[in-house]
């Protein structure tokens, strides 16, 4: 997968720096404005309409809160590699991939995992916020994680490079891939 599709929770943490505060409105115009505020978020990511396809829902727990839609986005995100991963695990057990698709997918099963571990690993960094004397310290260590996510998860398509790979499986992994991230995008 490009790492363009991850680009849009870097944006977010970093949207998180210039934006720490919550402001307040009357309770009839809050929704309209809670789903202003994710639509205006999501425009400056890579894929705006997926952004906003798969943030929308939570506009209402979201509110104006940059941190809330960060959190959001990354726990988003860490259902999309559970389900990801859930594929590849399916296809690794599939008794009719040769020896050099199963080392492959053993690779990326691995690779996926640490995926989820830096994503967790993110979470808990912006989850800390609210209560740390460094915040900016804080969201440039979940920025880390995320890179670090990025690298990994861009790890396993690359072990797909190799031409003996069946196409068929190539392709069920890098659709899979790509909608790991599409709920960020």
């Amino acid at each position: 997968m490009e790492p363009k599709y991850f680009f849009t929770i870097l944006f977010l943490t970093t949207f998180l720096s210039f934006q720490l505060s919550f402001s307040s409105s009357t309770p009839s115009a809050q929704q309209n404005k809670y789903s202003t505020f994710i639509k205006s978020s999501c425009n400056s990511t890579t894929y705006p309409s997926q952004c906003v396809k798969y943030l929308l829902p939570y506009a209402s727990a979201v509110k104006t809160n940059p941190l809330s839609l960060v959190k959001v986005a990354l726990h988003t995100t860490l259902r999309s590699a559970n389900a990801t991963l859930y594929t590849v695990t399916q296809l690794y057990k599939t008794k009719s991939i040769t020896k050099w698709e199963a080392a492959v997918l053993k690779d990326c099963i691995e690779d996926i995992k640490d995926t989820m571990d830096e994503l967790k690993s993110s979470i808990k960094e912006i989850s800390s916020i609210p209560k740390s004397k460094d915040k900016h310290f804080a969201i440039s260590n979940a920025q880390t994680w995320t890179s670090a996510a990025i690298t990994d998860e861009n790890s396993c398509l690359d072990g797909f490079s190799d031409r003996k790979v069946n196409q068929a499986i190539k392709q069920k992994i890098r659709n899979s891939i790509v909608n790991l991230a599409r709920p960020i995008c």
